[in-house]
């Protein structure tokens, strides 16, 4: 008997049986666009400038975070590393596509902190920051002058008279007065009470107040004017007397107009009165018309200047108006170097020189004028505008003050002198330009600001020799401020209500925000940015939409900048330190916490409840070297759920490294072992890999064999906190770099299925990693896979879905059973979008999550 065999061996091991599809658990039709990768974390190229004051002797500390360290006390530093005149700091580092802003913190050597904020590119990039104002710089000249020749030229104010830059007075008094005549040329003799034409008349002083002159003089004819000369008592006070004729009138030293009821001297005269002269208008109005020169006194009740006409009202160096109730200048110039004062002072459509006193007033109205100030201005209660046009302005010039308790609507201001209130109310119209000192004890109010080397404080502090801040700067208009020259706010509480709202630093000398609490009232968006440092706290909830803040930032009292206006240094600067370089090695911390969510089914669809395995990498950790290398890096992990019912491992390979690179590798499992224990690399692997375990059932917590769901069923027995675990490698100086640990560079996988005598292990990967060296790649393509090592495309399906994604977050996992495009109702447009659309969609479910 003979026994035949086959002649061929028929088994082949590496063949595997062919898996079919299953169906899509999103629904027939669904897919993703192509090129979509699933990632929810970009790629940046950091390029980061310094301004070096210190010509490369020493080297600044850059930190980039993702939050802003000056208002997140628990911030830590994604990256680091040093940079000066001789070279900046290169980085590459990733972040979720969320963010918007990274937040680089730079400390020079002198150890003094500041912050800028710069947007990051949709889908990552490159990244150039420079952090210093890259404008064009020109320096203050500190000619006050030239600030008022640049507020002209940006349309601001223009002088409206004649002597606005002459700080001599227009008329002198010794030159303009006549001498009076010996004899006067009395009455025409059939119209008592009428001048001729030229003719000199003379009150003279044998009429007192007990025996007045009390006639209503005139000029005799249509034509020709006369003079008059009181040197006694004028007694105008039977009710309505009017002086309406063509006289000239000379109130002489000693001489006295007096009215005890309502009296008017009308535009065709003119009115002269003397040094000693005056005129007193008790319990009526004086009607004031014509042009008039004050070397004496005018003392009323109430004086309405424009009786029809439009006179120009001239005080003398020793000249007053005193008026007790109200003193109205209409369509008038007013030019005064004496003292101008009255209970309510009303200016319309009236141009004012004040080169002396405005004083004793109660409040003061200036609708439709300007104000040109050269001397001081005071009043006691309001000083506005009734209507909010705009046409109104206060030019208050060099060394010239302004005094007031509150500032209320309608009129711009310029000043390079020196404002001083209680509360200033701008809300609607008007233009301020400051040059020098705003003091402002409660509140300020502003729409449009322009500060050139001028000030926004309160008042200086005897007990701690500084400027205080202004207890409140608000506006609930849309609000533009440009800042230049050594400008400074300084504020307790700084709220912005409409917007868009922009405040911008220009050229010169950096300028300065310094406020405690910086609150916006809006939804629109504010930017703050340019030649300008924000010294203080700005709440970090505004979305960046509506907060735009580009400039230096440092904490309150915390800068370097030194700010110094006309009225002196308002800011003196932090001056830091003795100089030296940061000290190494430099500890970077990244605290975002990344969800690894798999579904074990691969190379087929399974339920899409991204709950059977879920690991999060909680921290990394490493030390960096001066030469920008990595010493000691540490991963902190947990393994948060097992939502399967088979038994899976779970790995990590690293991408960024060869094993060659690595001194020490130890590893920490909490409740397994309670100090560092050698730990190592897989075998016949080209990259390094560690297993976390080969169990995740066991491992979390469950008993040998125990295949029971762990944290994926709401209120289940079973559950149990996640098992943490650390990976620590000290590596050799010089060979890693952080990039090289960049999170798209750590690969934590699922192994599905033990490798056995015929098959390599089969392993679950994020999308667009490839398994390790002793993964089945004989799976690609079967089932819903479409995998291909010569495209490079990994563990995607035919329909572009994924087995494994990376969450940056702290990710609530769907409970069992649950599709994550029912819970997660934005996770359809974000895939569907190609991750355009809803790039946040994790934060958002209906509640059907496993809570911790």
């Amino acid at each position: 008997m003979f026994l035949a065999s086959c002649a061929d061996d028929v088994y082949d091991p590496s063949k595997e049986p062919q898996t079919p599809p299953a169906e899509n658990p999103f629904g027939e039709g669904f897919a993703a666009p192509d090129g979509f990768g699933w990632t929810m974390i970009s790629p940046v190229k950091l390029n980061v400038e310094v301004k070096d004051d210190f010509n490369g002797q020493y080297k600044y500390l850059i930190e980039v975070f993702a939050t802003n360290p000056l208002h997140d006390e628990d911030a830590t530093p994604i990256a680091a590393g040093v940079a000066n005149k001789n070279a900046s700091y290169i980085a590459e580092i990733n972040v979720p596509t969320t963010i918007e802003k990274l937040y680089i913190r730079q400390t020079d050597p002198k150890q003094r902190k500041e912050v800028y904020a710069r947007a990051v590119p949709e889908n990552g990039g490159s990244m150039d920051c420079k952090l210093y104002y890259t404008g064009v710089d020109t320096k203050a000249t500190g000619n006050t002058g030239s600030a008022f020749e640049a507020a002209k030229r940006a349309g601001f104010v223009e002088p409206a008279h004649k002597d606005s830059e002459d700080l001599k007075p227009l008329y002198d008094e010794t030159k303009i007065i006549p001498e009076v005549p010996a004899v006067s040329d009395g009455y025409v003799q059939y119209n008592p009470g009428a001048l001729n034409a030229g003719a000199k008349f003379i009150i003279g002083t044998e009429y007192t107040e007990d025996a007045p002159f009390k006639d209503i003089l005139r000029v005799y004819g249509d034509n020709g004017r006369a003079t008059v000369f009181v040197q006694g008592v004028w007694d105008l006070s039977a009710s309505g007397k009017k002086l309406t004729s063509r006289l000239d009138i000379y109130i002489m030293n000693g001489g006295k107009i007096i009215g005890t009821s309502d009296f008017t001297i009308e535009p065709q005269n003119t009115l002269t009165i003397q040094s000693g002269g005056s005129i007193e208008s008790k319990g009526g109005t004086f009607n004031l018309g014509c042009s008039t020169k004050v070397y004496g006194s005018i003392d009323a009740t109430n004086v309405l200047v424009n009786e029809g006409g439009a006179p120009e009202i001239y005080i003398g160096e020793n000249g007053n108006i005193k008026v007790t109730e109200t003193a109205r200048f209409n369509n008038a110039q007013v030019f005064n170097y004496g003292v101008l004062s009255a209970n309510k002072l009303e200016f319309v459509n009236t141009t004012i020189l004040n080169k002396s006193y405005i004083e004793d007033c109660e409040d003061i109205l200036i609708n439709g004028s300007q104000i040109f100030n050269y001397g001081d201005v005071k009043f006691n209660g309001t000083l506005a505008t009734n209507n909010n046009t705009g046409t109104a302005s206060f030019i208050n010039h060099y060394q010239a003050t302004l005094a007031g308790t509150t500032w209320n609507n309608g009129a711009s201001v310029y000043n390079d002198g020196l404002i001083q209130l209680t509360d200033f109310y701008n809300t609607a119209v008007g233009e301020i330009y400051n040059s020098c000192a705003f003091i402002i004890r409660n509140e300020f109010t502003f729409v449009n600001l322009i500060l050139d080397n001028g000030s926004i404080t309160s008042d200086w502090s005897k007990t701690t020799n500084e400027w205080l801040p202004v207890p409140n700067i608000t506006c609930n208009q849309k609000v533009n401020v440009k800042m230049k020259n050594s400008s400074i706010i300084k504020t307790d509480n700084f709220t912005l209500g409409n917007s868009p709202n922009s405040i911008v630093g220009e050229q010169g000398d950096i300028s300065m925000i310094k406020a405690r609490q910086f609150t916006l009232n809006s939804r629109g968006k504010t930017s703050i940015s340019g030649n300008l440092v924000f010294e203080g706290k700005y709440a970090e909830n505004y979305p960046s939409w509506q907060l735009d803040v580009t400039c230096a930032t440092t904490g309150y009292d915390e800068s370097k900048h030194s700010i110094e206006s006309c009225s002196g240094i308002i800011n003196g600067g932090n001056e830091g330190g003795d100089p030296s370089d940061p000290e190494f090695p430099i500890i970077v911390e990244d605290a975002t916490n990344y969800t690894f969510a798999f579904e074990d089914n691969w190379p087929t669809y399974g339920d899409f409840d991204l709950n059977d395995i879920v690991t999060t990498i909680d921290k990394v950790t490493f030390a960096q070297h001066e030469d920008g290398s990595v010493g000691v890096y540490t991963l902190n992990g947990t393994l948060q759920a097992v939502g399967a019912s088979k038994k899976l491992g779970v790995g990590i390979q690293f991408l960024g490294f060869t094993a060659s690179n690595v001194v020490e590798l130890k590893g920490i499992v909490e409740g397994v072992t309670s100090n560092a224990t050698p730990i190592n690399f897989e075998s016949n692997q080209s990259n390094p890999v560690v297993i976390i375990c080969n169990d995740a059932h066991r491992f979390i917590g469950n008993s040998e064999n125990d295949r029971s769901y762990v944290n994926t069923l709401a209120n289940n027995s079973n559950n149990k906190n996640g098992v943490k675990f650390e990976i620590s490698i000290e590596f050799k100086k010089g060979a890693v770099k952080p990039k090289d640990l960049n999170i798209n560079l750590l690969d934590l996988f699922v192994i599905s299925r033990a490798a056995d005598a015929k098959t390599k292990r089969t392993e679950v990967h994020v999308a667009g990693h490839a398994p390790t060296d002793l993964g089945n790649t004989k799976l690609f393509g079967q089932g819903n896979d479409k995998s291909s090592a010569e495209e490079k495309r990994y563990y995607l399906s035919s329909e572009n879905l994924a087995w494994g994604v990376v969450i940056p977050t702290d990710f609530a996992w769907p409970l069992e059973y649950k599709n994550v495009k029912d819970v997660y109702t934005n996770f359809v447009s974000w895939v569907t979008s190609g991750g355009k659309e809803n790039k946040d969609w994790y934060n958002n479910h209906n509640g059907q999550v496993f809570k911790k």
